[in-house]
């Protein structure tokens, strides 16, 4: 039985599912699986899967026949494995070769359930490599986490018995998903960091959710609703606020103005004390066409 299974959700990625498969084949740790989850892809990504798989007895695959999403998948892809880790890679994502090795190593070298690290991103028409330093947030988080999103799915690497206590992942989560799962997870364990990129992250597709505005406000609105009793709890009013004030500002990016308005309103109620920019912001808005 392998240590790691390495989940993979992929829908209509024949593109650039091959790469991201070969990133993990060509870790130096070498006791893995890697389950990928079809979300009833239209594209060729089965046949894919299926020449992929029967070249490296290390791949098999899972395939929905409705697409229910990212979140689904992975729990596709969780429920389906028995390895003692889970790890995780988006389809347009690469692992550096010692990803895995790193992050396992710092696992058993701390005792945490939980662990993930920094990366780089790859932007622009060159492709230039840039490091990205995720907050880097080790142990005890369950207060920061409240306060802002950290991880990403790539950089995590989680003990199953861990995301299965938790209850698996919120599949109702539009985006921002990984900032609940680590939420939730941040209550009961404990959290390490590595501060060296593991994985690439590719930010030049379009159809990636964090460039789609409508799905960023309202992700990062339902996790931060779902979570404010324990906002409030921990962290106060000012901090409800904040989050309020923040999705606002992905609502006006969407061009949803009566959405941002609700959310700005909303933030003065809970912290007044920014009342007159607040509503100079709800003033502007609604004065232009």
């Amino acid at each position: 039985m392998p240590e790691v299974s390495v989940i993979i959700p992929a829908y209509n990625r024949k593109s650039f599912l091959e790469n991201a498969v070969k990133s993990v084949l060509a870790q130096t740790y070498p006791d893995f699986e890697i389950i990928v989850v079809d979300d009833a892809s239209t594209d060729g990504t089965l046949q894919l899967l299926t020449d992929l798989a029967k070249d490296d007895g290390r791949i098999r695959f899972e395939r929905h026949q409705t697409n229910l999403g990212a979140q689904a998948a992975r729990n596709t892809g969780i429920r389906a494995s028995q390895c003692k880790w889970i790890a995780f890679l988006d389809s347009d994502d690469l692992w550096l070769p010692e990803s895995l090795s790193l992050r396992l190593e710092l696992a058993m070298k701390t005792g945490a359930e939980v662990v993930h690290s920094a990366c780089y991103t790859l932007r622009g028409e060159g492709g230039e490599l840039e490091r990205f330093v995720l907050p880097p947030i080790e142990g005890s988080v369950y207060k920061d986490l409240l306060a802002a999103p950290g991880p990403t799915f790539p950089s995590l690497l989680v003990s199953k018995q861990a995301l299965v206590n938790i209850g698996y992942l919120d599949s109702a989560i539009p985006s921002y998903q990984e900032w609940d799962t680590a939420i939730r997870l941040a209550r009961h364990y404990t959290f390490a960091y590595f501060p060296q990129p593991t994985f690439v992250y590719d930010c030049r597709h379009q159809s990636t959710i964090s460039q789609d505005s409508v799905r960023a406000a309202a992700g990062y609105e339902h996790v931060f609703k779902k979570h404010k009793w324990s906002i409030l709890r921990h962290l106060g009013p000012k901090a409800l606020a904040f989050h309020y004030r923040r999705a606002a500002g992905f609502y006006y990016e969407a061009n949803n103005r009566e959405k941002a308005r609700t959310c700005i309103r909303k933030a003065c109620l809970l912290w007044p004390l920014n009342l007159k920019i607040a509503f100079d912001r709800i003033r502007n808005s609604e004065a232009q066409p």
